[in-house]
């Protein structure tokens, strides 16, 4: 009994650690695929597909990029789903359909994502910068919270200076958590919760 708990928990472990290496398998500067050219046969693709509820065709409601979520690679019934997210229409022009934006997978939490995503511009070679962020879906799939990993430490330099030349006001984020996302555009989910209701 104690060999078979054993070997189930360093199974577990070992599938957790080729799943850090997926992320972190993200290369330090985005590279490009083909095949990401038209929002509408990208949506076709997918949609004749069987798709996990985080797959499909996204909008971030600030700016308005489209892009996809998809398998990098096949899941089998020992490995989770290993996802990449793809740029298929920007606001700017210096990223291209088809620029990788980045890689995530799921969580033990239910409609949660880890993912690793570039998070800055590289003036010549693309994307940039991979970070942590935290994907979270609502319940019927049809929008997606992006949220970057939280910092435990926050070093205020202004502290060392004398009472006298320290901040007296320091600004906060007024801003709530939450509120960076998207909404699905493909395939079409039973909720909408940005289209207008027409009496």
């Amino acid at each position: 009994m104690k060999r078979l708990l054993t070997s189930l928990l360093l199974g577990a472990a070992s599938l957790a650690l080729s799943g850090a290496d997926f992320l972190k398998s993200l290369p330090g500067v985005s590279a490009i695929v083909s095949g990401y050219e038209s929002a509408d046969s990208v949506a076709r693709r997918l949609g004749a597909l069987p798709l996990c509820p985080i797959e499909g065709l996204w909008q971030m409601t600030d700016g308005g990029a489209l892009f996809a979520v998809e398998r990098a690679e096949p899941s089998t019934k020992i490995a989770p789903a290993r996802l990449r997210m793809v740029m298929v229409r920007s606001p700017y022009r210096s990223v291209r359909p088809g620029t990788v934006i980045g890689h995530l997978q799921p969580t033990p939490k239910p409609g949660v994502y880890e993912a690793r995503l570039y998070s800055d511009f590289a003036r010549r070679s693309g994307l940039s910068v991979p970070r942590g962020f935290t994907l979270t879906l609502n319940a019927d799939a049809s929008t997606m919270t992006i949220e970057p990993f939280k910092f435990l430490l926050k070093v205020n330099v202004f502290r060392l200076l004398p009472y006298m030349y320290r901040r007296v006001i320091e600004p906060q984020k007024s801003r709530p958590d939450g509120l960076s996302g998207a909404v699905k555009v493909a395939p079409a989910t039973d909720g909408h919760p940005l289209s207008p209701i027409y009496l």
